[in-house]
């Protein structure tokens, strides 16, 4: 019976070194589990001292470096035709945690600052504080003259809101699912890689079978 190797590789892979094996950048699986002990150990390619930290690589690249070892094996990709090697190399010197500090309270500073804006801008295109006026004149029968339940109940209910939409209610979530920013986060990060890969294409920069 002929042997059937399964490879499955993720769009984007960060590694912490040149000298890759095919461990480090696909899951192997083959009822033959001495084929997949040798191949994980065997070198897949080494990423030059110098150049780009994100090398674009085919599948096609993969497939040459495992039939030299196993000439007639045949080989099912189960993942992405083309993927990119994200070499993460350590910082020579360390950032210390008071920088660290100071952009993550300068980033929520300009977040919380742009979101009160945003929220501003929008009531008062839609006139919300007219909508309140004319809410409490027609249940009252009188005109409002200062701040109201309204008022209170709708600076409340925005940032709860938010909170619950979020799902960031509650230390322990009710649910495991990805929460809105998570998903975008996603979204955009598979965008990106796709236009990697396809500009390094057009630029004739992706690694390919010799």
């Amino acid at each position: 019976m002929e042997e059937i190797l399964y490879v499955k590789i993720e769009q984007n892979i960060p590694v912490k070194k040149r000298t890759l094996t095919f461990q480090d950048i696909a899951s192997l699986y083959c009822t033959n589990k001495k084929i997949v002990q040798k191949l994980e150990k065997e070198i897949f390619y080494t990423l030059p001292e110098r150049g780009s930290q994100k090398t674009m690589f085919t599948i096609g690249k993969v497939y040459e470096g495992i039939h030299k070892i196993y000439p007639n094996l045949q080989i099912e990709n189960m993942g992405e035709q083309d993927f990119i090697v994200d070499l993460e190399m350590p910082d020579k010197k360390e950032k210390g945690k008071t920088a660290e500090y100071a952009k993550t309270i300068l980033t929520a500073l300009i977040i919380f600052f742009g979101a009160v804006f945003t929220i501003m801008t929008f009531n008062e295109d839609v006139s919300v504080h007219k909508v309140f006026d004319k809410v409490y004149e027609m249940v009252m029968g009188t005109a409002k003259t200062g701040g109201s339940v309204l008022e209170f109940c709708y600076a409340l209910g925005l940032p709860v809101g938010i909170l619950v939409f979020y799902n960031h209610f509650r230390r322990r979530k009710r649910k495991n699912d990805p929460t809105p920013i998570q998903v975008e986060m996603r979204a955009y990060e598979e965008q990106v890689n796709k236009a990697m890969i396809a500009t390094a294409s057009r630029e004739g920069k992706t690694i390919d079978v010799n």
